[in-house]
């Protein structure tokens, strides 16, 4: 690939340009997306390769293994790496012709700023960015040819796809240079069948019990309010539950705002029946409590609609 380069080199001998050097980042699994650490539990591996013309040698062996610190290595690192382990030796492959090939594999967790107000129908996209110390004397090319994924990822509930694999370029920490980088991009999609099952039915299940004291008739409000009271319980209840599935965040989700629109209509079918209930302890006014329950019947499910489309459109 690099056949077709040419160094520029100045009266000294000393190279003008930066050196290439070919990057893979080959993910081997994903095991878990952490949303309130905003980040990600990830197994990965860098393959890195470039020409070192003083290690060219025809009567060498095929292939020679030597220790990273004998070579003249780009300092590869994880930009937004945390808490990442090692886990071969440093050591590099030499052929013939002065080709090095450097690999290391990688397993910790990754910095994945994510965006969760669209929870539980968000999208989220990962990187693996990778850098290099040598920013001075060195580019970064992308290489396909030893990027990718292993197999399906073991992360539960989320669906994980590689999206691409570009370079580009950030700020040194000197603050006036800039260095070479190269990002591998995952899209991961999470499923929703789990939140449908734990969070969309039940709830749904809650607002429709509540919907049954509009058709009782006022005079019975000691059943109404039964039935509105459990309903809210229930609600309260199960909000405690879904704690636990819920990510703990500053902002309001897709689910918070269904989960208030349920608690809304529960609340308000209790205080309905309580003012119906009422009014039908009065003989004249207990055709306007009844009217009013006939007009609930219809109202109660536009408005549970309306949370529906508010919260998933």
């Amino acid at each position: 690939m690099f056949a077709g380069i040419a160094m520029g080199t100045a009266a000294n001998g000393t190279s003008t340009q930066p050196l290439p050097v070919e990057v893979g980042v080959y993910v081997l699994d994903i095991s878990e997306i952490q949303e309130l650490q905003q980040s990600v539990v990830v197994d990965f591996a860098i393959i890195a390769s470039w020409q070192q013309n003083d290690l060219a040698d025809p009567g060498a062996p095929e292939l020679r293994v030597l220790p990273l610190a004998q070579v003249d290595s780009p300092r590869l690192f994880v930009i937004n790496g945390r808490n990442l382990k090692e886990r071969f030796e440093p050591l590099v492959d030499v052929d013939r012709k002065g080709r090095v090939i450097f690999r290391q594999r990688y397993q910790g967790t990754l910095s994945i700023p994510m965006n969760l107000k669209d929870f539980p129908m968000d999208i989220q996209t990962f990187e693996v960015e990778i850098g290099t110390l040598d920013h001075r004397n060195r580019v970064l090319i992308p290489d396909p040819s030893r990027s990718g994924k292993m197999r399906s990822f073991t992360v539960a509930g989320w669906n994980v796809a590689p999206q691409s694999l570009s370079d580009g370029k950030q700020l040194a920490p000197d603050g006036i240079h800039s260095y070479a980088t190269i990002t591998a991009t995952y899209s991961a999609q999470r499923s929703g069948l789990f939140f449908a099952w734990k969070l969309f039915i039940p709830l749904g299940l809650i607002v429709l019990m509540a919907y049954t004291v509009f058709w009782l008739d006022p005079t019975v409000l000691a059943t109404q309010i039964g039935i509105a009271t459990s309903a809210v319980f229930t609600l309260i209840a199960y909000n405690f539950a879904l704690s636990n599935i819920l990510p703990p965040i500053s902002y309001l989700t897709r689910a918070d705002f269904y989960l208030m629109g349920c608690m809304l209509l529960v609340f308000g079918a209790l205080g309905e029946a309580v003012v119906t209930g009422i009014l039908a302890r009065e003989d004249r006014r207990l055709k306007l409590a009844r009217q009013i329950d006939i007009a609930a019947r219809f109202v109660y499910p536009a408005l549970f609609m309306m949370v529906l489309t508010i919260a998933f459109r």
